[in-house]
């Protein structure tokens, strides 16, 4: 940089000084000071920058300076904004409007402890100043601290109980929380003060999905439309729930409008490959997906779903590529190394609830017609049998339907039941149990967290077609044989195996060997009453073979 005149250094470090950037101004008054220890207007300019330095909270900063801030505030340069304005603080530590200022600009450059301790700044300063609580409870979101978060737009509503947009973010928080009705509840206070908040009815039918109201959920996107036609997101939700119900046509038509008005939407290419895959559509899956990856080349998700579809095609090393792909953009992506192991030969104790969750979430609505009269599934019926000649007259009594699914299961047994209890991952697959009004208590849960929490006093634990994705079936055993209040009997189906021990095929299933069963009752003192093999379903044109078997204990 070319060396400064005096009269330019004076005339550089006297605009420092108006914009705020006072240790700039400083170096450039002891430089020349340096050089000339006499030069009066150094001396002055470096006087007047000590007395600004000097801790009095009526210092006031020049307007320039304030205008300069929010200039560049508003120009998007936001970096330049933190720094100067974290500058200015030392010198007027009470002025509001900076604090504000930095913690807005701080929140959007991601430097979120910095942007609290700012609002909080705001706050000591102006206790009713409703906006800095609401942007603090922004921040706390973006930090995951959502109970604090909760707690801060609580203040601000206390201070302005009118604030629609406070309420809205609330039930986003409470939503992420699980307190789904809470939020469904804050949503509907956010459209009592605002009846045209798009935005809320899309947060609330996101809510309302959680909670398995789908019909709900889709009225509130369309009220969403109604009020902003343009809204992509709206359209995206949509698609979701569409493929939540299995209208997969309906779905691609959802996300096709959503591009329309979004084009570099990489999340909707994602979902409408998904929804095409459901279809069969396996070539146009794929070109979603490789379109959602052009314009977001470290989507993981993607990558994972692009495998599916090239499984689904018989292009294995391709599809094993693609996983290793997702894997090495998320390390703990523990769907993609399941299925990766399946293909690769490795086995795992049991396949991450998140695999079994989304599989049977997105399968729910097309499970009874696909098993039933797509596949020829006769377990319910072959479990139910078993289990009633076995017992030999009378009420079944208490059972426990593990991994109860859609409640085939549970239909066909519970004539000859007093009591029918049922578990499952799926969300999806529990609100169609649900609706068939056939079992007492329901729980979405795993099966061991139940079996190790819940009070065990059941006479039958059925499990038709659920251990092929548990794997290693030691612990379940062991729970139901030590937890179980009164001796019981455990009914249940394999996929089949003679080869020793278990397996994870590439299916993504775990198949199990008689041998391997009997290990187990020897182990946790079962006793085999029955086992016979039997078709369990067609795959590919041919009956898989399954172990059915029945345990005392």
């Amino acid at each position: 940089m070319a060396k400064l005149s005096v009269d330019q250094a004076l005339l550089k470090a006297r605009s420092h000084a108006k914009k705020g950037r006072f240790q700039e101004a400083q170096e450039l008054y002891e430089g020349v000071l340096q050089a000339f220890p006499e030069n009066k207007r150094a001396q002055q300019g470096l006087a007047g920058l000590n007395k600004a330095n000097q801790p009095n909270a009526t210092q006031i900063p020049p307007q320039e300076t304030i205008n300069h801030l929010i200039n560049l505030y508003n120009q998007g340069q936001l970096a330049a904004v933190v720094e100067q304005a974290h500058a200015l603080t030392r010198q007027f530590p009470n002025k509001l409007i900076i604090w504000n200022i930095l913690g807005r600009a701080a929140a959007q450059t991601g430097q979120i402890d910095k942007a609290i301790n700012a609002f909080k700044k705001v706050t000591a300063i102006k206790p009713d100043y409703a906006d800095a609580y609401y942007n603090m409870g922004n921040a706390l979101i973006d930090q995951g601290k959502l109970e604090e978060a909760v707690e801060a737009y609580k203040k601000t509503l206390s201070l302005q109980p009118d604030y629609a947009e406070v309420y809205n973010n609330m039930g986003f928080a409470l939503k992420d929380q699980g307190k789904l009705e809470e939020a469904i509840g804050a949503y509907k206070k956010a459209l009592s003060l605002q009846p045209d908040y798009a935005g809320a009815y899309n947060n609330m039918g996101n809510a309302l999905i959680d909670q398995g109201k789908l019909e709900e959920a889709i009225e509130a996107y369309k009220k969403a439309l109604s009020l902003q036609p343009h809204y992509a997101g709206a359209y995206n939700n949509m698609g979701v729930v569409l493929m939540d119900q299995g209208k997969l046509e309906e779905a691609v038509e959802a996300y096709k409008k959503t591009l329309s008005l979004q084009p570099d939407y990489a999340e909707v290419y994602n979902n409408m490959g998904n929804a095409l895959k459901d279809q069969g559509k396996l070539e146009e899956a794929i070109e979603a997906y490789k379109k959602a990856l052009s314009l977001q080349p470290d989507y993981a998700d993607a990558y994972y779903n692009m495998g599916n579809a090239l499984k689904d095609q018989g292009k294995l090393e391709e599809a094993v590529e693609a996983y290793k792909k997702a894997l090495s953009l998320k390390p703990d992506y523990a769907e993609a190394s399941h299925i990766l192991s399946s293909l690769t030969g490795k086995t795992t104790n049991s396949a991450p609830g998140e695999y079994v969750k989304n599989l049977f979430d997105r399968y729910a609505y097309k499970f009874d017609k696909s098993l039933l009269v797509d596949l020829s599934y006769k377990s319910p019926e072959v479990i139910t049998q078993l289990a009633l000649e076995k017992h030999g007259g009378g009420s079944l009594g208490s059972i426990l339907d593990l991994g109860c699914g859609t409640g085939l299961t549970g239909e066909k047994i519970r004539p000859h039941c007093t009591k029918l209890d049922g578990i499952d991952l799926s969300r999806n697959m529990l609100e169609i149990a649900k609706s068939r009004n056939i079992y007492d208590n329901l729980d979405r849960v795993d099966i061991v967290e139940y079996l190790s929490n819940a009070e065990l006093k059941f006479d039958y634990f059925i499990a038709t077609d659920v251990f092929v994705y548990v794997g290693d079936l030691s612990e379940v055993f062991r729970l139901i044989r030590v937890r179980n209040k009164k001796p019981g009997k455990l009914v249940f189906s394999t996929e089949h195996t003679n080869e020793k021990g278990f397996h994870l095929e590439k299916s993504g299933r775990y198949s199990h060997s008689k041998s391997y069963i009997e290990e187990l009752c020897k182990e946790f003192d079962f006793s085999i009453s029955h086992f016979s093999e039997t078709n369990l379903r067609k795959e590919k044109g041919s009956f898989l073979i399954g172990g059915l078997y029945f345990l005392d204990f």
